[in-house]
């Protein structure tokens, strides 16, 4: 019989120390008993990762077990200050940046604008001092930063890094985690924002533990992240999730995109501030003005303005209708629909659930849990940090070279 090779035995080794480790962070605290039984390996195995995980201070002891008659048992938990992640969200003119330990709690958080947007390197500049910045007012050690996770709408490779196209920036295959590593001497990971957020979600939110579920964005855009089976699904070249941009009229308002009739440009925030414009030019009577943002027309409608109601009530009809679309594709068993577009309240959030109980499949919604939660700019940096805590707990297996 062969003996296994080196190799091998060290990749065991790891793939254990992972299990270990993740079953530790997802259920702790919990006793080595407690680990032997749930991750099936030895006693005697569980006994020296465990030691391994202490002294390398990935792993911390809680205090002790409630006694059931034979000896109290020392209880373990993930140290949360083991290592430190720095979260970036892009935007259209402006970045936030987060700072949080493994638990994802903030640390520190900052926005810079995007004055010099001319280039990628230009931007790359703007974003690693901000980054240190951050790091700076988190009062942490530089060397315990794990890594940099940046989110950012459109088609990302995840795995190379690479922005193929993005709406904002209107970059075409910019090797984006490149040109920030170099900067920044740290292991970086790119994303669709909304991927980010869903990997948070799914890591400390209401997505934990769920196989298969689903996060919609509202806001500037309209985003979607899609889990399946417990892994996010990304697609080829990671282009799922463009929920925003499927064709509900063919010959409606131009989008962003550059086609016609997109529910993003049907339904998004600019969409209904768009509308309102055009419909007070056409002398439609309303205390609302042409420079009203979405939180003052939201206002109105609570206030009883028909014109707010109407507009309000239209984005959600149209909401509602993609939210079918993503039911009949993927039916998830949770929904969770985020972002700072959900603080329009009932007005919006009413008819696009009417609208979704009326086009989704017969069936599919049945047991379905469908959840509101705000997402506002330093949630979006904190689901960036949390990409990098996906990475740092991710099996040996699918790691990347870029992960540490």
């Amino acid at each position: 019989m062969n003996k296994p090779r080196r190799g091998n035995r060290n990749l065991m080794r790891a793939m254990n120390r992972n299990l270990l480790l993740n079953i530790i962070r997802s259920q702790g605290p919990l006793s080595r008993t407690q680990l032997t039984e749930l991750s099936g390996l030895s006693v005697g195995a569980v006994s020296q990762i465990v030691t391994d995980l202490i002294e390398t201070q990935w792993v911390t002891e809680a205090g002790e077990s409630d006694s059931t008659g034979g000896r109290r048992q020392v209880l373990l938990r993930l140290n949360p200050t083991a290592g430190y992640v720095v979260g970036l969200k892009l935007m259209e003119n402006r970045a936030v940046c987060a700072v949080t330990d493994l638990e994802a709690t903030v640390l520190s958080y900052l926005e810079r604008s995007l004055p010099n947007r001319e280039t990628p390197t230009a931007v790359a500049e703007t974003l690693s001092q901000t980054v240190i910045h951050a790091v700076y007012e988190a009062d942490i050690a530089r060397e315990k930063v794990r890594g940099l996770g940046v989110g950012l709408a459109g088609v990302i490779n995840s795995t190379a890094g690479i922005v193929h196209y993005s709406p904002f920036f209107h970059w075409q295959n910019v090797p984006l985690a490149d040109i920030l590593a170099q900067e920044l001497s740290l292991p970086v990971y790119l994303e669709n924002d909304v991927n980010t957020l869903t990997i948070t979600e799914q890591l400390f939110g209401p997505g934990h533990g769920v196989a298969n579920f689903a996060v919609l964005t509202i806001g500037r855009g309209i985003g979607l992240g899609v889990v399946i089976n417990h892994q996010l699904y990304r697609g080829h070249k990671g282009g799922v999730g463009e929920l925003g941009h499927i064709t509900l009229l063919p010959d409606g308002p131009l989008c962003d995109c550059g086609k016609r009739g997109c529910l993003e440009a049907l339904a998004a925030d600019p969409a209904i501030l768009r509308e309102l414009r055009h419909a007070l030019d056409n002398g439609t009577p309303s205390c609302l003005t042409s420079d009203t943002m979405l939180d003052g027309l939201t206002q109105a409608a609570e206030q009883g303005d028909e014109l707010a109601q109407d507009l309000l009530k239209t984005s959600g009809h149209y909401l509602g209708l993609g939210l079918a679309t993503m039911v009949n594709l993927f039916c998830p068993s949770l929904i969770i629909i985020s972002g700072e577009g959900v603080t329009a309240g009932p007005h919006r959030l009413d008819p696009m659930l009417d609208a979704l109980r009326a086009h989704a499949f017969n069936g599919l919604l049945e047991d379905v849990d469908i959840l509101i939660k705000h997402a506002d700019d330093q949630a979006w940096a904190r689901g960036a940090a949390g990409l990098v805590v996906g990475k740092l707990f991710e099996s040996p297996l699918l790691q990347s070279p870029q992960t540490p």
